[in-house]
């Protein structure tokens, strides 16, 4: 699938680059052979205009003329076609003068282009002498001209071919890189799927195998069977929270705005999600030291930011042993603000501290099963920092404990 969408994209940059070579190049050449076509013009109208008593002398006389060094002559014709005049000083008898000036009698417009064999191409403006004595005709040697739209040409051709091939190998390379983060935001969505299909599977199980159970009790009351059904909403709860996650973290994937910012007191909003986790700490024999903090406003959600301690704090206490501590504190840095939320627990390894916030991820898979984690509040926790335009940091070492510093603008 990657490929064909590389392929694509590759081909469709080198079209897109091609259109605009091309019309670039058509538009120099074009360009280039209307304004040598009204130099061509404005030198006839001069000529014509004189009846051909300018610039009689276009080279000295003492000079041999060589055709590529003939800019532009004309000739006068009496009645019967016979050369009166010229403006060249040349030998006419030795030059294909009388070629030419066949070439342009037998024209029937009043102006046009000639070849010769020789190479060499004029082109012609013809027109009656004054009082109809005759034929005046002016000659251009457009050979250079010529040549040198030729050699225009080929310049444009070869460059364009060798920016067509420059633009082939550069869109590839862009393409490669701009299908990494669609590949890594594939895979993400590839294993969110496999992850939650595997955290609901589990209690979708239980429930199931514990409603077959029932069904074979119906002559069972339902005190007798309290215990499984105490299975059943465990389960459910823990179902409940995953897919209330999932979708919180699908609107935020599709960029809905689920903050809702006003002024509130900080300080305030941090107790108030860190004193209810006291029941759960000395019950599981740990030590939730007082709050430490500063009275602070800042501009935010609320409700969205008790969530984020709410999530720091429950991660604390899952992942600090019996006999440890806990605690958070709030610090004032003028135009942010830091809470720290620290612990005494296991630490996390270099090697897993870059990934907690990824969903699904968890260091101790089996024992976060246990405690009802399905790997998603690390990353909830983040998108409610960068909603806030915040970051987190993360301290931790093996053996000593975990810290998350959350700073946030007022």
């Amino acid at each position: 699938m990657f490929n064909k969408l590389r392929l694509k994209l590759t081909l469709t940059n080198v079209a897109v680059v091609a259109i605009i070579l091309i019309l670039f190049a058509v538009g120099v050449f074009v360009f280039m052979f209307k304004a040598t076509n009204d130099q061509t013009s404005q030198l006839i109208n001069l000529i014509s205009s004189n009846e051909g008593l300018s610039n009689t002398q276009i080279i000295p006389k003492n000079q041999k003329h060589e055709s590529n060094q003939l800019r532009y002559f004309y000739v006068k014709l009496d009645l019967q076609n016979n050369i009166t005049y010229t403006s060249a000083a040349f030998d006419i008898k030795h030059e294909p003068i009388s070629d030419l000036i066949g070439e342009a009698l037998s024209h029937s417009q009043m102006d046009g282009n000639i070849e010769l064999s020789d190479g060499e191409s004029y082109r012609f403006y013809k027109g009656d002498l004054v009082g109809a004595t005759g034929t005046f005709i002016i000659f251009i040697n457009n050979h250079s001209d010529n040549k040198m739209l030729g050699n225009l040409f080929l310049v444009l051709a070869f460059t364009g071919l060798g920016g067509l091939g420059l633009a082939f190998f550069g869109s590839l390379f862009m393409a490669e890189r701009s299908l990494i983060p669609i590949k890594k935001s594939w895979q993400q969505q590839r294993d969110f799927v496999a992850d939650a299909s595997h955290e609901l599977r589990t209690p979708l199980t239980v429930i199931e195998t514990t409603t077959d159970l029932l069904m074979n009790r119906g002559n069972q009351t339902i005190d007798s069977q309290i215990k499984w059904l105490e299975n059943i909403q465990a389960e459910n709860k823990v179902m409940s929270k995953l897919v209330n996650d999932m979708l919180f973290l699908a609107r935020a994937d599709s960029d809905q705005d689920l903050l809702e910012k006003k002024e509130f007191q900080l300080h305030l909003a941090l107790l108030e999600a860190y004193i209810p986790f006291e029941a759960l700490a000395i019950k599981r024999g740990l030590h939730l030291k007082p709050f430490e903090g500063c009275a602070v406003n800042i501009i935010g959600d609320e409700s969205k930011i008790k969530q984020l301690a709410a999530i720091l704090i429950d991660n604390a206490i899952k992942h600090t042993p019996s006999g440890g501590s806990i605690q958070m504190a709030l610090y004032d840095k003028g135009h942010t603000v830091e809470f720290v939320v620290s612990d005494s627990g296991e630490g996390i390894s270099e090697d897993h501290i870059h990934k907690i916030f990824e969903r699904f991820y968890r260091v101790d898979k089996a024992r976060s099963r246990s405690d009802g984690s399905a790997g998603l509040g690390l990353s909830i926790a983040e998108w409610i920092v960068s909603g806030h335009r915040g970051e987190v940091k993360v301290q931790s070492q093996i053996g000593v404990g975990t810290s998350f510093h959350v700073i946030l603008p007022k």
